[in-house]
């Protein structure tokens, strides 16, 4: 049989989102459509605010709040507008969860990066969807600042993509010629394990022990 339209049209743009397929997302359609009024009108309101309240830092590419204010449509996240964080530690994650993750720890108290993913052999178009060039932008341009970038970590999943990614990274990096020093995450993280479902006490030894 078919399904009404606005519940296959909802089905086949949730099952794009991470960690759900088809049937996941058939069983939260039915179960949104079951809902109380005011729980759909709830769904409704925090999706919206959630698309529009939220703007992409364009400095390392977390997600912040939206100011009010339209001088201040860009202004930089929480973390990087923190004059106690130390500007001359870069730590480059794959994503924003990878980054909550780090946070978590309460260890590093650095400045970080979002590549927004990996480089892959197959799909080599997927290397043009990273930020790699605006880090190696803001790299150059704190040279130029009173705090340069000293320290990069590179903090991405110990796995083929991750450390392809890597190599090419630590290549770009090295080109500057700006002496900086590049680390990668020590012992403590499995290989092919990923950063954003280690426990706090492993990350915690791999950022310690990085090299």
């Amino acid at each position: 049989m078919e399904l009404p339209k606005p519940i296959k049209e909802f089905i086949e743009f949730i099952s794009q989102f991470p960690g759900i397929g088809s049937r996941q997302a058939t069983r939260l359609a039915f179960w949104l459509l079951h809902q109380e009024k005011e729980k759909k009108k709830k769904f409704l309101t925090i999706s919206q605010h959630l698309l529009i309240n939220t703007q992409i830092c364009p400095n390392c590419f977390f997600v912040s709040e939206r100011k009010k204010e339209k001088s201040q449509t860009k202004s930089l996240c929480e973390i990087c507008s923190d004059r106690r964080r130390n500007p001359s530690l870069i730590c480059v994650v794959e994503k924003e969860t990878d980054l909550l993750t780090i946070e978590k720890t309460n260890k590093y108290k650095g400045l970080y990066h979002i590549l927004g993913g990996l480089i892959s052999k197959i799909d080599e178009n997927k290397k043009q969807a990273l930020t790699i060039n605006q880090l190696i932008l803001r790299i150059k341009k704190s040279s130029h600042s009173s705090q340069p970038v000293k320290e990069v970590i590179l903090a991405l999943n110990p796995t083929s993509e991750g450390n392809l990614t890597s190599y090419l990274l630590e290549k770009e990096i090295n080109k500057l010629n700006l002496n900086i020093k590049i680390t990668k995450l020590g012992r403590g993280l499995p290989q092919g394990s990923e950063v954003e479902f280690s426990d706090s006490e492993t990350l915690i030894n791999a950022l310690l022990g990085r090299k």
